[in-house]
């Protein structure tokens, strides 16, 4: 007896797809927002303090990640060369 199918998904995919959109568009527009504000109390040199340090932000957790994400890779590297050693198999060297 094969085994049942896995229930069916009680929200359609076009409503995440919707919602992800929507959110895309909110942020882009409270962005826009921010920076016009900005502009108009502080000027360009607001605008591109805020453009830098953002910049520098995204760059700094942009690093950690790839940091964390490649020490990972290597560990799952290694687990993987154990495995392959203990199992004798052979590369055909």
């Amino acid at each position: 007896m094969p085994p049942p199918p896995p229930p069916k998904a009680v929200t359609p995919e076009w409503v995440f797809t919707l919602l992800w959109t929507v959110l895309a568009v909110l942020i882009v527009a409270l962005v826009t927002a921010g920076m016009i504000i900005l502009f108009m109390k502080t000027g360009w040199e607001g605008v591109w303090k805020l453009t830098l340090i953002g910049t520098c932000g995204l760059f700094a957790v942009m690093s950690v990640l790839v940091i964390v994400g490649g020490a990972l890779d290597i560990r799952k590297l290694f687990r993987r060369l154990r495995e392959r050693e203990a199992s004798g198999d052979d590369d055909g060297d």
